[in-house]
């Protein structure tokens, strides 16, 4: 887990939760993009939430791995997290959360949503340092 990262979920934890209360996600994709922007907000990580690529080598369920560039011209820093699905709501947590809603997230969905978010918080590493806390 990186500190800095934490630290910065702790700082900014309350804007995250308000773009769930908007809409629900419509993919892992979006929940990382929304953890980033708000972790890399400002200069301690370096993280460039416009540098987000995604690998899924899975079919119906699988781990999907999110590399996360630096900021700046030809990174030479990334970082990752691994995020693991399912074919359904019985084995994938955002269709779980999801639950085929189409309106606001409720406030208990909206928690799950946090929980989430915060999974990849805790998940994410720099590459190549795997042993730094």
């Amino acid at each position: 887990m990186i500190k800095e990262a934490v630290k910065n979920w702790e700082s900014h934890k309350g804007k995250i939760e308000d773009l769930f209360r908007e809409k629900h996600p419509d993919e892992y994709l979006d929940v990382v993009k929304n953890v980033v922007q708000y972790i890399a907000n400002d200069e301690s990580l370096e993280l460039d939430p416009g540098r987000i690529h995604k690998i899924d080598d899975g079919d119906y369920q699988g781990t999907l791995v999110f590399v996360i560039g630096a900021r700046g011209y030809q990174p030479s820093d990334y970082w990752y997290v691994k995020i693991y699905y399912g074919s359904c709501s019985g084995c994938d947590t955002l269709s779980a959360i999801r639950n085929y809603d189409d309106g606001k997230p409720t406030d208990d969905q909206v928690k799950q949503y946090m929980t989430l978010a915060l999974h990849i918080v805790q998940g994410l590493k720099k590459m190549g340092d795997d042993d730094e806390c």
